[in-house]
């Protein structure tokens, strides 16, 4: 039962990752990864990689790779102009996404975390405290200024994550199940039915509060994603169109497949 119950909680508190998920649709599947980290400075837009910058598209549409200057052609300049201004829009709404899923993601890790810890509001408090700062440590690897996605693969990978909210997940199911699992078996062999009624509608009525306010949101959250995946493969396209008039930029593309 603990183990059941721990990967119910885990999968919940995992719509974190939505932010750098794969969105999929009947029409959409999107699953590119970026090769650099982008920044916006006003009205400079760079790539870095291991912080080196290795491309920088200036306030006058000037182009540099690997620091050196690019001379363009007019052509050249129109579709450098168009995919600025997409990858520009990009970084708004990969946050917005992000802060989606992590409000959402808060969200049911709060209701899940009421239910189990009911009758322990310091210790519900406590948990919901360490799931938030985990939301806002993987935000910062995303904003409307900067876009770290080799930031937020490390942090999912890292050992520190997976054990950060094992334990808690291991702390709130052990408390519920000392709490009450124990007790209602007391409570059923006694026959005690009424309690043993009152703790199944308890949870039936969690379900399904958990149904109706969730899923809503992580309908919304598929289709701004699915959104998200659209503009990245408009940026695709436009990245290629850039290196086929300007083929030096071949080994600068910030989405690979």
């Amino acid at each position: 039962m603990i183990q059941s119950m721990k990967s119910t909680v885990l999968a919940v508190g995992l719509v974190l990752a939505a932010s750098g998920a794969t969105a999929h649709s009947n029409d959409v599947s999107c699953d590119a990864d970026f090769a650099y980290n982008i920044d916006i400075q006003g009205d400079d837009l760079s790539f870095s990689s291991e912080q080196q910058q290795k491309v920088l598209i200036t306030a006058g549409d000037s182009l540099y790779l690997d620091g050196e200057k690019q001379m363009l052609f007019p052509e050249q300049l129109a579709l450098l102009q168009a995919y600025n201004q997409q990858v520009r829009e990009l970084l708004p709404v990969a946050s917005d996404v992000a802060e989606e899923a992590s409000a959402i993601a808060v969200e049911a890790v709060g209701m899940v975390t009421a239910a189990l810890m009911q009758d322990e509001p310091e210790k519900a408090e406590e948990f919901m405290a360490k799931v938030e700062k985990i939301s806002t440590d993987l935000k910062q690897h995303i904003s409307k200024t900067h876009l770290r996605p080799q930031g937020v693969e490390d942090y999912f990978e890292s050992s520190d994550f997976e054990a950060e909210f094992e334990a808690l997940v291991e702390t709130a199911v052990t408390d519920f199940v000392e709490n009450n699992v124990g007790e209602m078996i007391a409570a059923a062999m006694s026959g005690n039915e009424e309690k043993v009624k009152a703790f199944e509608q308890r949870m039936e009525a969690f379900g399904k509060e958990m149904e109706t306010q969730i899923e809503a949101k992580a309908e919304k959250l598929e289709r701004h994603a699915e959104e998200l995946c659209m503009l990245v493969e408009k940026i695709d396209k436009k990245e290629a169109d850039l290196v086929k008039a300007f083929g030096r930029f071949d080994n600068y593309q910030l989405i690979t497949d």
